[in-house]
């Protein structure tokens, strides 16, 4: 990896925890720098947030999900979450759709545009994940991010 390709190496941003560094600590400098990396190659002038290539990957899977759905699994508060998805429906980057099972609820998925703004997010995940890959071993990262998934659902 080279910064060039929008992704600094792991190494470079590697820093040892140390028995003086507090755990809150450690997470929140791990969350600002592979958040920064991410974002990176991501932020543009169509989606300038981070929140928004967040609703656009969650969508990937191409089933739609209303926004009680988006609001729980990302935990972003209704309000907040109404305007976000009201700038990617004006970018044209998602729909909104009655459900036919339940005309009461209303689902959001990608258009094509948004489909296309997905490519770019998947590909910026894979440089974020080889910087992982060149600083553990595959097994060790597929293990790391299978345990950051544990515990962001852990109860607290």
């Amino acid at each position: 990896m080279h910064e060039g390709d929008g992704v600094v190496s792991a190494r470079s941003m590697v820093t040892v925890a140390t028995g003086s560094d507090s755990v809150s600590e450690v997470f929140f400098r791990a969350e600002r720098r592979w958040t920064e990396a991410l974002c990176r190659g991501l932020l543009d002038g169509d989606i300038a947030a981070i929140e928004g290539w967040r609703i656009l990957g969650m969508l990937r899977g191409g089933d739609g999900l209303t926004m009680s759905d988006i609001s729980s699994a990302m935990s972003i508060p209704p309000p907040t979450l109404t305007r976000i998805v009201d700038k990617l429906v004006e970018g044209g980057f998602v729909i909104r759709r009655v459900d036919a099972a339940d005309r009461r609820r209303v689902l959001i998925y990608l258009s094509a545009r948004g489909k296309t703004k997905v490519r770019k997010l998947v590909k910026q995940e894979s440089l974020v994940k080889a910087a992982l890959v060149e600083e553990l071993g595959e097994d060790a990262a597929v293990g790391f991010i299978r345990a950051l998934a544990r515990v962001g659902d852990l109860p607290l």
